[in-house]
């Protein structure tokens, strides 16, 4: 399969180009017209869309250059090199963080791993081992979609084409085994149970007494002016009494929405879905999974196990990651020693159902 980047280079260089030009246009307009008062806010707006010009500029330029990548069953090409499955060490579509928390995660790179004795002219990437890397196309640039490039590098790549850390699971091809339908007693739901229906109710039960004895205190001062002598303290039990109905409610509050939406992992043959306390379920159908692992939490100091998910690229583009590790997605689901049979529960049907996408690393 051929990729390009000409379209989409170029329409995004003449948007930001043009763009940059009409506001830079009007920024002089306003330095003009201001005779000269104006000239930090001018220039400041004169400078941002100067950089709006050069960014728009530079796709123009790339839009221009060479570029050729082809993926066949023969090895990939590029405009300057043309290398074989044999002469490939390993590719994969490495992933960088979103700047913050509402900021649509970046679209992978392209990334090329030759084999031993095999080099390309054309700068590598500085790596920390002693493996030729190289940077092929950011797929933001392409004229395809994420899911294609995907799609040709599981079909002719092979066990090549890294879905999963290494240090997870050695390279395999991208599978199409699985789930194993036949698993008896259909799909697994694993909840949590914590008392939080049995909380809600005692702390419910507190608040309302709380705010009986809130309301009685303040009825009875005010029939009983002669009472409220707030100087020796008749005050005091008021404050206590408003302090402790909202302490309770705001743990009602806190025990409802445990109650509603507990801990929960769901395990079958469509998928994997999993659910942290109050949060919303996440699902992954077994088609979008690369591996699934049980054991600690990477990059913690947290014992406990847990759950990663390792989805294929291309796929959940949109949701934030648990965390990264060599570029690769894990979206991780804490405390499986809290669902009920913990561990030893869990494992076995999650191995029944994943077949060789489970990754024994627990």
């Amino acid at each position: 399969m051929e990729f390009t980047v000409e379209r989409t280079l170029r329409r995004r260089g003449v948007r930001w180009t043009g763009w940059g030009l009409v506001v830079l246009t009007g920024s002089l307009v306003w330095l003009i017209g201001s005779f000269g008062n104006a000239v930090p806010g001018a220039a400041f707006v004169g400078i941002l869309s100067a950089l709006a010009v050069w960014h728009g500029w530079n796709d123009l330029r790339k839009a221009r250059g060479p570029f050729r990548l082809q993926i066949d069953g023969r090895g990939i090409t590029l405009h300057d090199a043309a290398l074989s499955w044999e002469q490939v060490d390993a590719v994969a579509l490495w992933h960088d963080r979103a700047a913050d928390s509402d900021t649509t995660p970046p679209d992978p790179r392209l990334m090329l791993w030759t084999a031993p004795g095999v080099t390309l002219p054309r700068k590598q990437d500085r790596t920390w081992d002693a493996r030729n890397r190289y940077t092929l196309v950011n797929c933001s640039d392409l004229d395809q979609s994420v899911s294609q490039l995907t799609t040709a590098l599981a079909k002719h790549g092979g066990a090549r084409f890294e879905t999963a850390p290494r240090a997870v699971r050695p390279p395999i091809p991208v599978t199409v085994a699985g789930p194993e339908l036949s698993v008896p007693g259909g799909e697994r739901t694993f909840t949590a149970d914590q008392g939080a229906r049995r909380k809600a109710v005692i702390w419910t039960l507190l608040a309302l007494l709380c705010s009986a004895v809130f309301v009685s205190l303040n009825l009875y001062l005010v029939y009983h002016p002669d009472k409220a002598d707030y100087d020796s303290g008749a005050g005091i039990p008021v404050t206590v009494a408003a302090l402790a109905a909202l302490v309770f409610w705001i743990k009602v509050r806190s025990s409802y929405v445990r109650w509603r939406k507990p801990l929960r992992l769901r395990i079958g043959g469509a998928g994997i879905g999993m659910r942290e306390v109050a949060g919303e379920e996440r699902y992954f159908q077994w088609a979008q999974i690369a591996a699934v692992s049980v054991g600690p939490q990477p990059y913690s100091s947290d014992s406990h196990p847990c759950l990663t998910v390792w989805p294929l690229p291309g796929t959940h583009a949109h949701d934030h990651p648990s965390h990264l590790s060599d570029g690769h997605r894990a979206y991780v689901l804490p405390g499986l020693d809290r669902l009920p049979g913990g561990v030893t529960a869990v494992v076995p049907v999650l191995r029944a159902y994943a077949g060789e996408r489970y990754a024994e690393t627990a």
